[in-house]
């Protein structure tokens, strides 16, 4: 067993199993820094009260042949009629992506791509053919949202390396999440948040920006009090990591989005998400430390909701 205070944590994503009194925390395997491992994937790590944590067991690991081989990022795990899923980003070569950036090369793919298993904590096997975002945009972060139609969503980062500033953008799934429906549609980009205040970036990779850019990162999904439909999101402001809210009034994926005036943690951490604990209280968990590599740490708050999204309840 391990504490949450010694366990490195990015993009945390926490599942409760009710029936076997437990929870799952998916992680990047690479961040988990078992030994043996030849490629990346994803590690699952399980607990009984969120503060100790069981050494991490393999969910997925890439066949020697497969196109991503090593970066699995932001692993979410839901549960959908009958099957658990799991989102995540994978890099990789795919011919003909048609990526068009200096920071990566033609024929290289980012995007979310759903593995599927009979258990949260898996093995789980590829379900989608690669990532189900468009393979010409560079993206990250897919989410998985079911509208009041039940009609399957995923909602997904546009990644600055692209286009400078970052965007979320929705695209509808099959009801089996085995391929993308339709066309993406654009929700909002980074700077429309008055919080957002973005960053200078001189160079990343190699290559050279020399101007402002915009992160968009760790979307997720809930519903206010009074029904509208809020993205968690997380972006730099004065140079921390930093969460807030969009909201959609209406309750539509469609929008308009508005942003919230102020963020809601703003301590250099984020990529949040939201979970029940076994008693049923309402919690969030993101990662702090943002800035500070091989030091994140999994953070997890009680938070109560509003009409207008939620507010976190620091402990």
């Amino acid at each position: 067993m391990q504490s949450k205070n010694d366990i490195r944590a990015h993009d945390p994503f926490i599942v409760t199993d009710q029936k076997r009194g437990c929870y799952f925390w998916a992680q990047d395997s690479l961040l988990t820094g078992r030994e043996g491992r030849d490629c990346g994937g994803v590690d699952i790590r399980r607990s009984t009260d969120l503060k100790n944590f069981e050494e991490p067991t393999s969910a997925w690991r890439p066949p020697k042949d497969f196109f991503a081989q090593w970066q699995y990022w932001a692993p979410e795990l839901h549960y959908h009629n009958g099957n658990w899923y799991m989102f995540t980003t994978t890099t990789g070569e795919m011919k003909g992506s048609g990526i068009e950036t200096g920071a990566f090369p033609k024929d290289k793919i980012r995007g979310t791509m759903v593995f599927i298993s009979d258990k949260p904590e898996g093995p789980y096997e590829p379900w989608s053919d690669g990532p189900l975002t468009p393979h010409d945009m560079l993206t990250l972060d897919g989410t998985f949202y079911v509208d009041k139609n039940n009609k399957p969503w995923m909602v997904y980062c546009h990644e600055w390396l692209q286009v400078i500033d970052g965007t979320m953008e929705a695209i509808p799934l099959s009801d089996d999440l085995k391929k993308a429906i339709g066309e993406p549609i654009h929700l909002f980009k980074s700077s429309d948040a008055p919080w957002s205040t973005g960053g200078y970036c001189e160079s990343y990779d190699g290559v050279v920006y020399q101007k402002t850019i915009h992160v968009t990162d760790g979307c997720f999904m809930f519903k206010d009090l009074s029904g509208g439909l809020c993205m968690l999101w997380t972006t730099s402001s004065k140079g921390a990591y930093t969460t807030g809210i969009a909201r959609s009034p209406n309750g539509e994926i469609t929008g308009p989005w508005m942003h919230s005036e102020n963020p809601i943690y703003d301590k250099d951490g984020g990529h949040p998400m939201l979970f029940k604990t076994l008693e049923g209280k309402d919690m969030i968990a993101m990662h702090s430390n943002h800035h500070k590599r091989g030091e994140e740490r999994l953070l997890i708050y009680p938070v109560k909701y509003t009409d207008t999204g939620l507010i976190i309840l620091e402990e």
